[in-house]
């Protein structure tokens, strides 16, 4: 088989899984896609995993539905985009393939739905694949599945396989997601709503899989965590039954292919059911100029089901982001149908939030998002008070004050360089008092000298405003001490990228 580019570079405008096998029609439509959402109508994609990196871009990797070949089981390869204002998009090319793989290919071979990180110099990939076994374990409903990690420096190139198979998730190994909280504790959700906590070194579980409590039973697939203002928000998409009936596409006795909440105070729940985040695809767009499907009043890929949700925060601003097969409806059938079920396009909409913290559900819309305009360096470097030459030796309980910060729209990682280290400690950082608050946490162990140039790194949540004054709380065993420098709160603003034509 022929193997894909890994350095593909294009400017793109902005211009899981349920196994029914859709109609092979063909792209015949080469006309550009005239709405500006889906935001990636060039090649098909899916299961969208986007996060705010380091370089202040977003960046996602999504699945690839395949260009030619019908059904889930064709979807081999996972790609890379960046953006730096949420609407311009760069292709980065495939940065894992089924060709990648330490085994051989099976039968129907696939990759699906991924998520990705990024941890103290490291990205990680997490990622679902799924082979039907021999002839006679298939009658019996034999799969194999099972979730991998796959590593690399950058983004924008292939990646390593690190752990071919992660030990201790024994079923369901399906839509892997990872949420780190501000305490920096990971967490792995997959399907089934199983999750468990993920080691420091982010390659294997801390201890043993267990079942989140959603406050519902009606789970599928596709589990996604996020976190605002001290909510932990839960979404997935739902048990669903039978086609959508074209006369009767709202036909209350069937059971919707929603994607639904459930919200709480913890990660590993208890959480409450909340109802639905994200409705069936094309199911509310209202847009005056939306095409319609022949001699009814609903878009033509309302017809499909396949829903997959990620949520994202970007310099003040919550993003939902999802897949349709609009593209589909219109590379095949110039709007007159409804497209390939299983030939879908990441989209992006806003996603807002009641008073009370509760999700408004989605508008979906085929104008997709506005422009974000960012005007604030990249990094601010504070000093570091009653230090000698720059370094800081601190012991547990201590507290430096960073004054009046201007975070503006949100800076989103914060990095210091380990000069002494402890084999278990922490530096919490706060916002507006020693105990506001907790934004990040800084992870001090044996390796922090070793790892990433001795730079050891947190994601920020919520670091914004102006006039801030944000506090490190050393928490060491007592006795011990450490000493840092070089504190750098960052990727404030995108950096360019080759192929950015914004």
């Amino acid at each position: 088989m022929k193997k894909l580019s890994s350095c593909l570079l294009t400017a793109v405008l902005v211009t899981p899984i349920h196994l029914t096998w859709a109609k092979n029609k063909q792209n015949i439509n080469t006309a550009p896609y005239p709405f500006g959402n889906p935001i990636i109508s060039h090649m098909y994609t899916a299961d969208a995993a986007p996060k705010v990196m380091p370089d202040g871009r977003v960046w996602m990797v999504t699945s690839v539905d395949h260009e030619h070949k019908k059904g889930y089981h064709n979807m081999e390869a996972l790609h890379a985009f960046s953006t730096a204002d949420m609407k311009h998009w760069v292709d980065h090319g495939t940065i894992l393939h089924t060709e990648d793989m330490p085994e051989p290919q099976g039968q129907d071979w696939a990759i699906w739905a991924p998520d990705v990180v990024y941890r103290n110099g490291t990205y990680y990939i997490y990622y679902p694949m799924r082979n039907y076994l021999d002839a006679k374990k298939q009658r019996k409903g034999g799969v194999d599945r099972y979730v991998a990690i796959a590593t690399s420096e950058r983004m924008n190139k292939k990646f390593d396989i690190t752990v071919e198979r992660m030990k201790g998730i024994t079923r369901a190994g399906l839509d892997p997601s990872v949420f780190i909280d501000d305490d920096g504790s990971a967490y792995l959700y997959w399907n089934q709503a199983l999750m468990a906590k993920l080691r420091d070194d982010m390659l294997g579980l801390d201890g043993k899989m267990f079942k989140l409590d959603y406050g519902s039973d009606n789970f599928m697939e596709a589990a996604w965590m996020h976190k605002r203002r001290g909510k932990y928000y839960y979404n997935y998409h739902t048990k669903y039954n039978g086609k959508v009936d074209r006369n009767n596409p709202d036909d209350p006795a069937r059971k919707k292919s929603h994607l639904d909440y459930s919200m709480g105070d913890s990660p590993i729940g208890p959480l409450k059911y909340m109802g639905t985040i994200n409705y069936e695809l094309g199911s509310n767009i209202s847009e005056n100029f939306a095409p319609k499907f022949p001699g009814k009043d609903y878009v033509p890929w309302r017809l499909t089901q396949s829903n997959h949700g990620a949520v994202l925060e970007y310099h003040g601003q919550e993003y939902f982001f999802y897949h349709t097969s609009a593209v589909s409806s219109w590379r095949q059938d110039k709007f007159k149908a409804e497209g390939t079920w299983t030939q879908r396009s990441v989209a992006v909409d806003y996603l807002n939030y009641n008073e009370d913290g509760s999700a408004i559900p989605v508008k979906q819309t085929l104008t997709g998002v506005d422009a974000v305009k960012i005007a604030q360096p990249f990094s601010i470097k504070p000093k570091l008070d009653n230090s000698e030459q720059g370094l800081l030796t601190a012991k547990n309980g201590d507290v430096v004050k960073f004054n009046k910060l201007d975070l503006g729209t949100g800076y989103y990682y914060f990095g210091m360089t380990v000069h002494k280290t402890v084999s278990n400690g922490h530096i919490e950082v706060r916002r507006d008092s020693p105990d506001g608050m907790l934004m990040g946490t800084l992870l001090l162990r044996d390796n922090s000298m070793i790892i990433n140039n001795a730079r050891t790194e947190t994601f920020l949540r919520e670091a914004y405003g102006n006039n801030r004054d944000v506090y490190l709380l050393f928490k060491l065993a007592t006795g011990d001490s450490v000493t840092v420098s070089a504190p750098d709160f960052f990727a404030g603003s995108p950096l360019p990228v080759p192929g950015d034509k914004r």
